[in-house]
C-alpha cells in the first residue's frame, strides 16, 4: 500500500513546446507545466525490462498524487528528478484506492 511518505522525489513534470525553426521544420524544448512530489519503483526483471536496462535505458513506475494536473500527462511529456530525465511512456493510471496515479517511466540522457 503507498503512503504519501514514499513519495520521496521533488519531480518537475515537463512537456515540450514545438515552435517553426523557419525552415519548415516543427523543433521544441521541454518547458515545466508543474511539479510535485513523486516516488519512483525501478522495474527488475523480465526480458523486456532487462534488455532495456542493457540499453541504459532504466524502466520505473511513478507514483504521483492523483491530482487534476497530474491526470492531464501524457506520452510526449518528461519528468526530472535527482538530476535525471525520464521520457513518459504512458497515460496515468489510478491505484485501486483512487489516491494516486502510477506512469511508466524510462529514464533517458537530460538532453534527450
Amino acid at each position: 500500500m503507498m503512503k504519501i511518505t514514499d513519495l520521496d522525489h521533488v519531480c518537475s513534470l515537463q512537456e515540450r513546446v514545438e515552435a517553426d525553426d523557419g525552415y519548415g521544420n516543427k523543433r521544441g524544448d521541454f518547458q515545466e507545466v508543474f511539479r510535485d512530489w513523486g516516488g519512483f519503483r525501478f522495474l527488475r526483471g523480465g526480458e523486456g525490462v532487462i534488455e532495456s536496462r542493457l540499453a541504459s535505458k532504466q524502466p520505473a513506475i511513478l507514483t504521483l498524487r492523483s491530482t487534476a494536473q497530474a491526470k492531464t500527462i501524457a506520452p510526449h511529456w518528461r519528468v526530472v528528478a535527482g538530476g535525471r530525465a525520464y521520457e513518459v511512456k504512458e497515460q496515468p493510471r489510478p491505484t485501486d484506492d483512487r489516491m494516486f496515479l502510477e506512469i511508466l517511466v524510462e529514464a533517458v540522457p537530460i538532453g534527450g
